[in-house]
């Protein structure tokens, strides 16, 4: 807030990071004072889930977490939430004290998603829709769609060069992004046919590819270890369809979309015109 209030009439940026709410889980008491312990809830898994897959989660083991624990995880973590809500506020008063609303871009994201319980997993690093998805709100000067939401695939190696295009400067060549500056005016258009995300396992990686409808996840190169959820009926990521015969079809295309990587998930050229 000091160094916002120090800003002059240059163009500046202003990288803000907070810890919260990530470990150790502590907060002021106003914070966990707004969840009471009574009313905390935490995930019931199917009880005919896929078992997961040994690879699907890290090393950490949580199966002796009790009932209490996880009350207590969980009430932590939504503490931590709500502090961390409450320091984004006071940024953001700066920029109503000062005005500068109309020619100051604001993107708030997460690094990644948590999981609190789903899959019996209290962490990260996870190639499920809960960890591998993460918040993002962007709002920018103009922008024809403020306060609408979209269910367009966006990515961060998209940050970047879309608050380039923002900002009317021009990107290098090789990025692996693209500006989602198009998305601010019309969210609901047709945009990128996937996302990706790796995870380290060991000494390799996981990989995963997200379309509008489908996540599928390969633990080794061959494509013989593998994950495939249908996330319109099972956004959980509780019901493993690899083996699937049904679905065979789809989980080709959606092999041979990962193989192909990133760039056959662009948007069309004509859609991502300004």
């Amino acid at each position: 807030m000091r160094q916002l209030n120090r800003t002059g009439d240059q163009p500046w940026l202003l990288a803000v990071g907070f810890h919260k709410p990530h470990d150790p889980f502590i907060s002021p008491k106003k914070y966990f004072d707004l969840y009471p312990p009574e009313k905390i809830t935490v995930p019931n898994m199917p009880a005919n889930r896929t078992p997961e897959l040994r690879q699907s989660l890290g090393a950490l083991d949580f199966s002796k977490f009790t009932d209490q624990d996880r009350h207590e995880f969980m009430r932590a973590y939504l503490a931590g939430v709500s502090f961390t809500d409450a320091q984004v506020g006071k940024v953001l008063d700066v920029l109503d004290q000062r005005k500068l609303w109309d020619n100051t871009i604001v993107i708030f994201f997460g690094d990644h998603g948590y999981h609190l319980g789903e899959h019996n997993w209290w962490n990260k690093s996870t190639l499920y829709e809960e960890s591998a998805r993460s918040p993002l709100l962007v709002w920018a000067p103009g922008m024809a769609a403020a306060g609408k939401a979209s269910q367009a695939l966006v990515e961060l190696v998209d940050l970047y060069p879309t608050l380039a295009d923002l900002c009317g400067l021009t990107p290098p060549s090789n990025l692996e992004g693209s500006s989602f500056r198009p998305l601010l005016s019309k969210p609901d258009q047709a945009w990128k046919k996937a996302a990706f995300t790796v995870a380290l396992r060991g000494t390799g990686l996981g990989r995963t590819i997200r379309t509008e409808r489908w996540r599928y996840t390969q633990w080794d190169n061959e494509g013989k270890i593998v994950e495939m959820y249908d996330q319109q009926a099972d956004p959980d990521d509780y019901f493993n369809l690899a083996d699937d015969p049904k679905y065979a079809e789809i989980q080709a295309g959606l092999k041979a979309q990962l193989a192909a990587g990133w760039k056959q998930a662009l948007p069309a050229a004509s859609t991502a015109a300004k």
